[in-house]
């Protein structure tokens, strides 16, 4: 479960790198938290989630702090896309980005919880 975890978590590493360039090269695509994008938010605690799984510490609490940022982004994300106001990206066939992000994260919380 240790390398399936960190395929994933650079598979949504590198996604959330393409947005975050898109976003610093195009603008206001991702929607604002205080005033940051939220996919430069959620590339930055993706990568914290990638370093303190790989140094396995004893204590799976840093992977779950560096978790929850993108975790609770994307479920507001998907509440409010869900009540019919769009704010979240969009994939080229038009799925909000938000629905993808929360399912990696619910995923990868699960992994780390059963692994221990």
């Amino acid at each position: 479960m240790y390398y399936l975890i960190i395929i994933i978590l650079l598979f949504v590493i590198y996604g959330s790198l393409m947005l975050s360039r898109r976003d610093y090269i195009k603008k206001n695509i991702c929607p604002k938290v205080i005033g940051i994008p939220a996919c430069y938010l959620v590339f930055v605690f993706f990568v914290g989630a990638l370093i303190v799984h790989s140094v396995r510490f004893q204590t799976p609490y840093f992977y779950y702090g560096f978790m929850a940022v993108p975790f609770l982004l994307a479920l507001s994300g998907t509440i409010v896309e869900l009540t019919g106001k769009v704010i979240c990206p969009r994939t080229e066939g038009g799925t909000p980005m938000c629905f993808l992000s929360l399912g990696f994260c619910v995923t990868l919380i699960a992994l780390k919880f059963f692994s221990f």
